[in-house]
């Protein structure tokens, strides 16, 4: 209940949530990405009949640019993210001070639409008005659906770790055209090296407790029919 989370009244977690779900959300969307792109890219170029060599050079530009891309693109939008969000938080904030009237009426609605009877609605309500930064929090997350804690995340952490795994998950595709293998043999092994990825990743296997075959199967057939497609078209390009 609400108002023993604000009297300071806690609990041991008796079923943790996912540490840093944030980061790994990110991880597993940059690398999902990056194993996805890097195996139809490399698939296309093997049916087109591109040397080893250029298939390899190919396939590290391509990583490290996308890598930059995911960076970025991520970077610029929680950037804008995090900037929005202290604009509502300043706005709040304010409103709290020169509005309180008006803002306790607005939390007693949020409290009852969430289910809270009159009485429950009072003893909150009481503990909010000692504590405006409290109540601040409250507002943010009841009205505005966000946390205030959010705009104190660094900026950097979530684009990063998106844009190094697509480096890391596309370049898994790229490895096998390193040695001196059949063209056969390259391009199945880029195959099984994405599609194990991406069931780890899909299925989240290294998350305790969160693994779910079924999303992992969902992501490498995905993997499986866009490397399909275009190596194919590789070898179709090729023959014009």
């Amino acid at each position: 209940m609400d108002s023993e989370v604000l009297s300071g009244d806690f609990r041991r977690e008796e079923h943790p949530h996912i540490p840093a779900r944030n980061i790994l959300d990110r991880i597993v969307l940059g690398g999902s990405d990056g194993a996805i792109e890097g195996l139809a890219m490399t698939s296309a170029l093997n049916g087109a009949g591109v040397g080893f060599g250029t298939i390899a050079v190919a396939g590290i530009a391509f990583a490290l640019a996308g890598g930059l891309s995911m960076f970025f693109s991520n970077y610029l939008s929680r950037r804008s993210e995090i900037e929005s969000l202290k604009t509502d938080i300043s706005r709040e904030s304010m409103e709290i001070e020169t509005e309180p009237d008006e803002e306790t009426s607005e939390m007693r609605e949020l409290l009852m639409k969430d289910g809270y009877d009159e009485a429950e609605v009072n003893v909150i309500m009481q503990r909010l008005v000692k504590d405006k930064g409290l109540w601040l929090k409250e507002m943010l997350r009841r009205e505005l659906k966000v946390n205030i804690e959010d705009a104190q995340a660094d900026p950097f952490v979530r684009p990063l770790s998106a844009g190094v795994a697509f480096l890391a998950l596309a370049l898994l595709a790229v490895c096998p055209y390193a040695f001196g293998v059949a063209r056969a043999t390259a391009l199945f092994a880029s195959i099984a090296l994405s599609l194990a990825a991406l069931f780890a990743l899909g299925s989240r296997v290294f998350v305790p407790g969160n693994f779910k075959p079924i999303r992992g199967i969902e992501s490498a057939l995905v993997g499986a029919i866009a490397g399909v497609i275009l190596y194919f078209v590789g070898t179709l390009v090729s023959g014009l």
